[in-house]
């Protein structure tokens, strides 16, 4: 059995309306991603707030999928997120209080499927 190793997303600037940032890939319907963790770093002279969501496939964002609430992350600064397992058709979604200010990286998660 062969191991693969690959990034699961680019880097992506956080808009200031909820949007999808990653998306689980939906084949094979088995797919979970389990230890995923992001580094959102702030670009910023202002701290800005950040919001996650964790939804499940088709569900709209909620208070029920938060995984972050509104944490504000300190000027020229970075915050780590674990990131909630995910499954086939997941959508990492989220927003930040200022447009573009916040890039969200990926630190490391493993895609099993």
């Amino acid at each position: 059995m062969a191991l693969s190793i690959q990034q699961l997303f680019a880097p992506v600037q956080l808009p200031n309306a909820a949007a999808v940032l990653f998306s689980m890939p939906t084949t094979p319907t088995t797919s979970v991603l389990k230890n995923g963790r992001v580094r959102l770093t702030n670009t910023s002279a202002s701290a800005v707030p950040v919001t996650l969501y964790a939804d499940a496939s088709s569900t709209a964002s909620s208070a029920a999928n938060c995984c972050l609430n509104a944490v504000s992350i300190a000027a020229n600064s970075f915050l780590d997120v674990d990131i909630p397992t995910m499954k086939a058709g997941d959508t990492l979604r989220g927003f930040a209080g200022t447009a573009s200010v916040i890039t969200m990286h990926e630190l490391g998660g493993v895609l099993y499927s």
